[in-house]
This record gives structure tokens, sequence and C-alpha cells, in this order.
């Protein structure tokens, strides 16, 4: 009865767990608090960041403008099949090959590296997987992407993707 009992405070409080940690992950309104500590990472502004001249950082603060992050830009590859659109201090990565979805929220490792944190989803295929993409900026206002898992896995990339003159609506498909 007792071992029963224990059991059933033990599954509740892991259920209490799963719940809180639900919350905090991109994809379900959440801000990717989650994925920033699962990577021992704390949230910044990305127009502070390495990848700034590639953005479109406001000169002076504007009230349409997120706090410290990018008006809308969006870059993919020659062939349209990856797209990364970041708004504010967030970026969302569409491989429609993969069908894998990514959203995450800028920040910074105490080292000193900078990614966006959040997790990636491909779509049909289970639960959000936590993962960082690293930007590295190139020539002609283009960024090398990659996405890996926390284990440090490569999942996309290294891809060169350039910016978009008109905006696409969805990946192209494969």
């Amino acid at each position: 009865m007792r071992s029963n009992l224990r059991r059933a405070c033990v599954a509740g409080a892991w259920l209490l767990g799963a719940l809180v940690f639900a919350g905090c992950g991109p994809g379900v309104g959440g801000t990717g608090t989650g994925a920033l500590a699962a990577f021992g990472a704390s949230a910044a502004p990305v127009c502070g960041g390495a990848v700034a001249a590639v953005l479109a950082c406001p000169s002076a603060p504007a009230v349409s403008a997120p706090a410290s992050g990018t008006l809308p830009v969006q870059l993919a590859d020659p062939a349209g099949q990856i797209v990364l659109e970041l708004n504010g201090n967030v970026a969302r990565l569409d491989d429609s090959c993969l069908k894998l979805h990514f959203s995450g929220e800028f920040g910074t490792l105490a080292g000193g590296a900078q990614a966006f944190f959040g997790s990636y989803q491909i779509v049909n295929n289970g639960p959000d997987v936590l993962a960082a993409l690293s930007t590295v900026p190139a020539a002609g206002g283009a960024l090398t992407i990659e996405l890996k898992d926390v284990q440090g896995l490569a999942v996309v990339g290294p891809v060169l993707l350039q910016p978009v003159v008109v905006p696409l609506p969805a990946p192209n498909p494969c």
C-alpha cells in the first residue's frame, strides 16, 4: 500500500514537471527559455550579436521593433528548400526535404558562443527535440547555418543561406 502511494506521488511529480516545462518551449506559445536553460545559455538581443550586420536591426529604438531584435528577415538556400525567418530575437527554420521545423530564441553561452536555442520537430515523427542553430555571417549578407541537437550532432547543415528579396510563402518541395 505504501509502495503504491509512493509510486503515485513520484508519477504525479513527474507529470507536473512535464506540464510545467512543456509551457516553456517554442511551438507551444512559450519563449524557448527551457531550451536556453538546457544548453546553459542566457537570452540576449540578436542585434547585439555577431550576425547583426546581416539583419534588419533598427538604428534607433522603434515601437514596431521587438526589444533589441531584428525586423523580419528571410534567407533561403538556392533551391528554396531551407528557409530561415528571423524576427525579433526568434529564428524559425523550415527544411522541406527533412520536413523539419525549428524555432528558437537568441542567446549566449558563458564562453561567449551565440546561437538560437530552441527545438525542432520532424512532421509526423514524434516530440520536439532540443537544438541550437548557429549562424555565421558570410559575404553578400548571407549566413552559414548549422542546426545541432543537444548532444552536438548535426541535423541540418552547414548550409549557406542568401537573403530573400521577395518573401517565400513556404519552402519549395523536394
